[in-house]
């Protein structure tokens, strides 16, 4: 007697081999043995996911690039394909032009290596963007189609804490004669990975110098074939106990920066690598480089070996205390008094027979110009003026003077100035040697003293730069360099670019610095703002938080947990973080819960950890509408896709594959829906991919189901269809008026319909199929897991859908017949309804239903019924 077997979900995506047995899981009944293609709805039903529009071709052909979202609203939203050196911008219609009708495209610092791990995050019409090797950019939308990129205008800071040792002093004096520099090796030093199955080939500024004769690392083998290769040009490198350090030639050591030490890990020495690591010589400054004076130029000295090139691009702050200065004397007719250094607070005494007007001056920038602050006006048998007076309340130093107008007699006056602290900033622009800096002063330093009161700058090229930026209480936030890899940066409120403090007491809104202080170094890799701030740093995660606004003493930070974060940029789901556990293979959620008072989290790949086996998770991005998906890209070029409704219990994967590999994803909202863009490598190159829009209409000629396509739609039939030249020699799939034609070869960038049309989608064909696991039966003797069954039918509940085959093996697929009596040549309307099937095949121990979708055209699968 047949038994009936209702699935009438498919709400736990595609499971693991390891789970599969666990028929008494309450979710058995909804899981899938594959699900490739597919997508699950929220509501249990699973789509074929729909084909990628062609954008454009990336810039080069041979080298990655990434898609990042700039969103200024629904009805204006841009995406940014990022490039080694290069940023283009598309919006949904296409590639932005310029006025020669060419892409598009503003210059950018970052190698094609750097800009998978560039962070991001926009304030209003500015987009903001860091990267470990680089100062932090910007770019702003100034008008539709119009934007700038430029470095962040930094000011004032941030500092690494002051120095603290009496006997390490800096000053400031005049740089007047151009001097010439010392020469500094560039160098390197890392530790490299050891995988035993695997082995490994060196290159070195392009050149191939070393193969491993067996598998593993053999670190002093290759440090023995560098020195070997490259001795004779001045390079050197040692082996210090699994650490390996590369020095180059002294006198050229600038000329070496950026030069590439790159170790490729293969699985046998003919295919292609499976990781490439590369390392960057830095550091190194020529010999004898001159560095030319100029105004407002000054030398910064060390009395001890302090200074690298490195420094070039940072800050020093040098800080004095200042007496209390006074200054007195008269003025006749139309005279100017000398000079005196205030921080603000001022006091100004007159005396002797005198009339007419005296006006106090000051200067903000060491008396090149002048602005009048208050006017003095006396005449014949009115007393003399003692006035208080205070500045704004700044961290500037001001010049003040007093001169007299049109005055008769003479003016007696006594100006004095209270003591105060004066913290000067200098930008570094020069590099002489380990004692002496050119630079350029940001905020006058008040003394040329020699003072023990200074501190570095905690941005340069000698000590990194952000890795993570952020917004947080109209602040932006930036966070993890390489020498403070646990340290978070926050500007003045409201004032972005302003790092600085106000002398004397801090207020509210000065800017902040923050230490993680865990108990091991672990760097700072991410950041979202869920109501407090998440930090994710390699080890563990944090959360910043404060009662009220945020300021220099209203700050709460706590460790939440232990799992650790990769580089991966976490996403925003509702009130939930999700985030990729440290070393990429694992996605995780982060939220508060109410009963425990703490933050907790679930490993969302549980149940499907072969999805993620020997892979790591490269970029994250949500999807909200209309399914609520979080699409995965896979640093194999696989995509996946989780429909996560935690208020459901819902957390379903399953995997996508084109004729390519996926490399970027990202998503911006559109009117109705969210678009989701891709890069893809495909063997023409890379491209940028928009997700076509699933049944935005239900007529069979608009469905879009093929990858990298072009459509046209004409109310003149066509019997051509071109813009193909970016699938030049690929076959390709075709559908016309909502029929499903022969693939066609592209050639010369077109195709040949075999007879004329109105509506016509070209482009790569690909498969979608979903398997379903044994039903879980149990007969009055037991479980029948162990014995063999068989599907004779299969009832399948479609909705708008079109095409598909079903059987229970590759071997014994069945098409399901929708044509009944409709014209011939006439496209078939989608459909809804239920489909019984009649199915060959053996008797099996775990009986399954295969359905698979080769068309490219839609399906929706709401239950299987089997019998």
């Amino acid at each position: 007697m047949g038994v009936h077997c209702l699935q009438s979900s498919f709400a736990g995506g595609e499971v693991s081999p390891a789970v599969q047995s666990r028929i008494d899981s309450p979710a058995y009944s909804s899981w899938l043995k594959t699900a490739r293609n597919f997508f699950v709805h929220p509501q249990g039903g699973a789509s074929n996911r729909p084909g990628t529009v062609f954008m454009g071709r990336a810039k080069y052909a041979g080298k990655p690039c990434r898609v990042i979202p700039f969103v200024l609203g629904e009805s204006e939203a841009y995406v940014l394909e990022l490039g080694e050196k290069y940023l283009r911008i598309y919006t949904a219609s296409g590639q932005v032009l310029g006025e020669d009708n060419t892409p598009y495209e503003l210059a950018t610092p970052y190698l094609a290596d750097e800009v998978a791990q560039i962070n991001y995050t926009q304030y209003d019409q500015t987009l903001f963007l860091v990267h470990a090797n680089h100062p932090p950019k910007q770019l702003t939308r100034l008008a539709d189609g119009t934007f700038t990129f430029t470095e962040v205008p930094l000011k004032y800071g941030p500092f690494m804490l002051s120095n603290t040792d009496e006997s390490k002093k800096l000053r400031l004096t005049p740089y007047n004669e151009t001097a010439s520099s010392d020469g500094v090796s560039a160098t390197l030093s890392f530790q490299p990975i050891v995988y035993p199955n695997l082995a490994v080939l060196g290159y070195f500024n392009n050149v191939w110098f070393y193969s491993a004769s067996d598998y593993g690392l053999d670190i002093a083998g290759i440090v023995a074939a560098f020195n070997k290769e490259f001795a004779n040009a001045g390079f050197s490198a040692a082996n210090l106990g699994g650490i390996i350090k590369i020095v180059s030639p002294q006198a050229t050591g600038g000329d070496c920066n950026g030069m590439q030490f790159v170790l490729e890990y293969r699985n046998s020495f003919t295919r292609p690598a499976v990781l490439t690591v590369a390392q960057t010589l830095s550091g190194g400054a020529n010999k004898g480089e001159l560095i030319p004076s100029g105004d407002d130029k000054f030398l910064l000295e060390s009395d001890f070996d302090l200074f690298q090139p490195g420094h070039i691009g940072g800050k020093f702050a040098l800080t004095h205390a200042v007496e209390s200065q006074y200054l007195s004397g008269t003025l006749g007719y139309q005279s100017v008094s000398q000079t005196l250094k205030s921080g603000g607070d001022w006091q100004l005494r007159t005396s002797g027979v005198w009339t007419g007007q005296l006006v106090l001056e000051k200067s903000e920038d060491g008396g090149k110009t002048w602005q009048k602050v208050k006017y003095f006006s006396r005449a014949n048998g009115e007393e003399n003026f003692n006035a208080l007076g205070h500045l704004e309340d700044t961290a500037d130093m001001y010049y003040l003077r007093v001169r007299s107008l049109e005055t008769s007699g003479e003016a007696g006056f006594e100006l004095q100035a209270d003591a105060f602290i004066q913290e000067g900033v200098v930008t570094v622009e020069g590099y002489l040697n380990a004692r002496q800096l050119v630079v350029r002063p940001e905020r006058q330093v008040a003394l040329s003293d020699w003072t023990a009161d200074w501190a570095e700058g905690s941005f340069s090229p000698f000590s990194g730069y952000p890795s993570c930026v952020f917004f947080f209480q109209d602040r932006l936030g930036l966070a993890g360099t390489k020498r403070e890899a646990q340290t978070v940066w926050f500007s003045k409120t409201g004032a972005h670019s302003d790092f600085g403090h106000s002398r004397g007491t801090l207020t509210d809104n000065d800017a902040i610095s923050v230490n993680l202080s865990g108990k091991k170094l672990n760097a700072i890799h991410g950041a979202a703002v869920c109501g407090r701030l998440l930090l994710f740093t390699a080890g563990s995660e944090w959360t910043l938080s404060c009662s009220g606004a945020l300021t220099p003493t209203n700050i709460q930070v706590a460790q939440q947990g232990e799992r650790g974060a990769s580089r991966t940029a976490p996403v925003l789901v509702g009130n939930r973080a999700l985030f990729v556990q440290a070393r990429g293979g694992c996605v995780r959620d982060l939220f508060y819960d109410y009963n425990t008072a703490s933050y907790i989290g679930n490993d969302l790949t549980l149940l499907a950890k072969h999805l993620f086996f020997n892979r790591e998770v490269a970029e994250l991005c949500y999807q909200q509408e209309p399914d609520n998906l979080v699409w995965c890209v896979l640093d194999d070029g696989t995509a996946l896709t989780l429909t996560y409704l935690p208020e459901q219990n819902l957390c379903a994967w399953t995997r996508h594959d084109t004729q390519g590999l996926f490399k970027s994803v990202c998503c911006v909202p559109n009117r109705g829906y969210d678009e989701v863009w891709f890069v893809v490598k495909r063997t023409n190159g890379y491209f940028v991919e928009r997700l076509a829009r699933r049944l935005g209409s239900k007529e069979p000629q608009d469905q879009v189901f093929l990858d990298a396509s072009v459509s046209l739609k004409s109310e003149t039939p066509f019997t051509r269809l071109g813009s193909l030249s970016h699938l030049e020699g690929l076959p390709v799939g075709v559908l016309a008026d909502g029929n499903v034609l022969a693939p066609q070869t592209v050639k010369n960038g077109e195709i040949s319909l075999p007879r004329a049309v109105t509506c016509a989608h070209a482009g790569l064909l690909f498969t979608a199929e979903l398997v379903t696991l044994p039903p879980s039966l149990s007969y009055g003797d037991g479980t029948a897991a162990d014995r063999k069954r068989r599907f004779s039918v299969v009832t399948v509940k479609m909705l708008d859908s079109r095409g598909g085959l079903v059987g229970t093996d590759e071997a014994h697929l069945t098409e399901i017949v929708q044509r009944t009596d409709a014209p011939f040549n006439a496209p078939l309307a989608l459909k809804t309804g239920d489909y019984v099937l009649n199915l060959s095949g053996s008797h099996s121990l775990s009986p399954a239903v295969v359905f698979r979708q080769t068309d490219p055209l839609p399906v929706t699968l709401l239950s299987f019924i089997t019998r």
